[in-house]
């Protein structure tokens, strides 16, 4: 696997990790948000790179999830992701930055879940190309 892929995977499991605190401080939850995005990120570029396409410096989502839909690569949750890219896109500028992200935590879990259907699908591509 890409190590794109696997900075998602980490990504993902610091972000349930800060998830997990974020009833103690605020600061949790911009954490949780912030490795959301970066995690989505990371694996729509790692999907990308696997299908040998392109693209350019980016953290936003939207973007990236137009190259993908360029390809033949379909997950069973893209147009919720589709519906939350700027909301994601966000959170990386809003937790980065200090403002802070506003949100709830079962938005994050949400998103976590269309990390989880998309990952099965990625997984299910490698799968399938090493036949």
């Amino acid at each position: 696997m890409s190590t794109m892929y696997s900075r998602s995977v980490v990504m993902l499991e610091q972000a349930k990790n800060a998830l997990e605190h974020s009833d103690l401080d605020e600061a949790y939850l911009d954490i949780a948000c912030f490795e959301t995005q970066q995690a989505i990120e990371f694996l729509i570029k790692a999907i990308l790179l696997e299908n040998g396409k392109p693209y350019n410096k980016s953290h936003d989502i939207r973007y990236l999830l137009s190259l993908l839909e360029e390809t033949e690569f379909y997950f069973e949750k893209m147009e919720a992701l589709e519906l939350l890219a700027d909301t994601i896109t966000d959170w990386e500028e809003h937790s980065r930055y200090g403002r802070g992200v506003r949100t709830t935590v079962q938005t994050v879990q949400r998103i976590h879940n269309i990390y989880k259907s998309m990952n099965e699908a990625f997984l299910e591509m490698q799968e399938k190309n090493q036949e």
